[in-house]
């Protein structure tokens, strides 16, 4: 990464932690709990709806969780799928949080160094989509 990048990544952090409030311990209040686990789910439904490869990861989903109960996979088997299911989201999730900050960075011009970051991300999600697609072979047909 480059030293410029580097640079504006650390001025990004310290003006963001600047204007922050101070560190307040966290409230294990069952509504704040309650409202932690809402904002996780609008990010995944954000996710969903914002991004095209997480819709096509949806109906992956939907797929092979269909045909394993047609399937009737012991328990080992399901745990392999879900597994790399859980991987590929993971992944996923990931490379669009990486995307939008160097969009936010790079205010939406091309740069370098960005593409360079942008694509190592989406290449973390090819090799997981890929091992996922080898695990539900291996699974569903030996």
């Amino acid at each position: 990464m480059g030293l410029k990048l580097k640079a504006a990544i650390y001025t990004v952090v310290s003006l963001n932690n600047s204007r922050m409030k101070p560190q307040q311990k966290k409230s294990m209040h069952v509504i704040s709990r309650a409202q932690s686990f809402w904002y996780a789910v609008s990010g995944l439904v954000q996710l969903i709806v914002l991004e095209p490869n997480a819709r096509i990861h949806t109906v992956a989903t939907i797929a092979v969780v269909t045909a394993g109960f047609f399937r009737h996979l012991d328990p080992g088997k399901w745990m392999a799928i879900l597994i790399a299911i859980g991987i590929v989201w993971i992944t996923e999730a990931l490379n669009t949080c990486i995307e939008k900050l160097c969009n936010i960075w790079c205010k939406n011009e091309w740069h370098p160094e960005v593409k360079v970051i942008k694509d190592i991300a989406a290449g973390a999600v090819l090799i997981s989509a890929i091992i996922s697609i080898i695990i539900g072979v291996i699974v569903f047909f030996f």
